[in-house]
Parts: structure tokens; C-alpha cells; sequence
């Protein structure tokens, strides 16, 4: 259901900065490869196997190698090419409190009056986080205005989905849904300002 067709985002620019580091990162990885099987003794240890399993495991290094530095630099969403089941790995950061500038949130108001705020990433534990968390930045800023037309419109229809599939999630829990809000936060953990994007009744949700 919440597969809508959508416009492609497009790649990040591609910059001095970019192109310098990838150049480097290939040839650092080039040097690696060089050093294990040209210096070190690990293609004695390997003959053992077979010059037939040698060769298969040299070609699987060599094209994993490829997929890690080639891989890396697609900024697309979705990706234009998979490389599955050669998957990089996946490098992430902690990221300091402070340095948050903005994100996104979802939260229902219940019958009672009460608020809630709804993690999207609990409820579609299955999607996973970074893709999840990655598609809803995307659908910000397309509601923010910051796409053209047609992307604030695909945004508008996916947001929507996303919402009724939430609303059935707690109607499933148990909850008394009024209303469902996705909306943009800024500032840090316990200075939040909250600014509301969408908001959606119960009585249409339940349609």
C-alpha cells in the first residue's frame, strides 16, 4: 500500500571534495589489496584450496571491492542500481545532541485529550530504520515545499498512507485515535520546537 508511484530525488552534486575522496579511498583500497597478495604470503596460504576456489574467492574480493567503492556514492532515492547481494557496509556516526537541526515526528491525539508521540520506526519495525528514516526526510522537505509541484503532491499522497497505516497500527493497539499530525521538529532533546505539516481526523483516516 505504501508503495506510491514518486518522483525520483535526485543525486547529490557531485563536487571537487567527493571526487578527491574517492579517488582516495579506491586507491587506498588498491593498496591494500596490492600489499595482501603481492607482499604478504596469503596467496601460499590460499593455494591449499585449489586453484579453482582461489580464483572463485579472488572474484567475489574483487567485485565486493567494487560494490564498496562504487556502491557508496549513490545519492539517489531509490538507489538507480543494487548491488545485492554485494551490500556495502553501512559506516554510521554517532551524532552529538546539539548538533540536531531538524527532523521529523508524528503524534496522535487521543479521545481523552491526551497527545502521543508515535514512532513510525516501532510501528514498521520490518521497513528498518535508516531506509524509513531517510524516506520520511525526503517527504519534509517535499512538504515544505522545497520539490517541485509534483513532488509536494506525491508527498501529500504518500504521507497519507503512511498515516491511515499508522491510525489502523493504533486502532490495533487499542487506541482511541482522533487526529494524526506529521510534523517538523527543530532544536535539541528537551527543546524541541514542534511545527505541524499534516494533520489527518480520525473520521478520514478510517475511510
Amino acid at each position: 500500500m505504501l508503495r506510491a508511484s514518486l518522483p525520483r530525488v535526485d543525486s547529490t552534486a557531485v563536487t571537487p571534495e567527493l571526487v578527491v575522496r574517492a579517488v582516495l579511498e579506491v586507491g587506498f583500497l588498491l593498496l591494500v589489496i596490492f600489499y595482501l597478495l603481492g607482499i604478504t604470503d596469503l596467496r601460499r596460504r590460499l593455494w591449499p584450496l585449489g586453484a579453482g576456489a582461489v580464483a572463485a574467492l579472488l572474484i567475489f574480493l574483487g567485485a565486493w571491492g567494487a560494490a564498496q567503492a562504487v556502491d557508496r556514492w549513490q545519492y539517489d532515492y531509490p538507489q538507480k542500481v543494487s548491488f545485492l547481494p554485494l551490500t556495502r557496509f553501512a559506516m554510521y556516526q554517532a551524532q552529538l545532541a546539539e548538533s540536531v537541526q531538524e527532523t521529523y515526528g508524528w503524534q496522535a491525539t487521543l479521545a481523552d485529550g491526551t497527545t502521543r508521540e508515535v514512532n513510525i520506526a516501532e510501528e514498521f519495525s520490518t521497513i528498518g530504520l535508516p531506509p524509513l528514516s531517510t524516506r520520511m526526510r525526503v517527504l519534509l522537505g517535499w512538504a515544505e515545499g522545497e520539490g517541485t509541484a509534483a513532488e509536494s503532491d506525491a508527498a501529500e499522497q504518500e504521507l497519507s498512507l503512511y498515516a491511515q497505516a499508522l491510525y489502523s497500527s493504533l486502532v490495533a493497539e487499542g487506541k482511541d485515535v482522533v487526529e494524526l499530525s506529521f510534523n517538523r521538529v527543530t532544536g535539541t532533546p528537551g527543546d524541541e520546537t514542534v511545527d505541524q505539516l499534516r494533520s489527518w481526523t480520525a473520521e478520514e483516516l478510517a475511510r
